[in-house]
């Protein structure tokens, strides 16, 4: 019998570093994820998220994490569903953990909305895998 275990790989950038206005969504470049085998995501079981604020808000903020899913192989893509919220703190451009995304689809985009102050951040997504030794 051989022992499962969790391994990650390369981070994405789901979303470029951009700044974001209060109460509105970034700004910055999406990268869509793809589980399939030749995806950028091969074979995720779920993602850790992290945001990279390297712009604190000028006062304490938290932010939200979106997703849009796509139920044809990414050419087209749902509204937005809400998913995550992280305190962001006030003068502090740090690195900030969202949490995990599990159960995803396929194929998705995700964003960042910065709620009451805004920020200059980008969105990095860690995909886990199950692999043998």
């Amino acid at each position: 019998m051989s022992r499962i275990y969790e391994r990650s790989l390369s981070s994405i950038t789901a979303q470029a570093s951009a700044a974001i206005t209060a109460d509105s969504v970034s700004g910055g470049t999406q990268t869509a994820i793809n589980k399939a085998s030749s995806g950028n995501a091969d074979g995720a079981i779920w993602f850790d998220v992290y945001l990279d604020v390297t712009a604190a808000p000028s006062a304490e903020a938290s932010c939200e994490l979106y997703m849009q899913a796509s139920p044809d192989g990414g050419s087209n893509y749902a509204y937005d569903d809400y998913c995550l919220t992280c305190a962001v703190k006030s003068g502090s451009a740090d690195i900030y953990r969202l949490g995990t995304l599990h159960d995803t689809p396929q194929n998705f985009k995700l964003s960042v909305t910065a709620i009451d102050y805004g920020f200059t951040a980008s969105l990095v997504v860690v995909p886990i895998y199950p692999a043998d030794v």
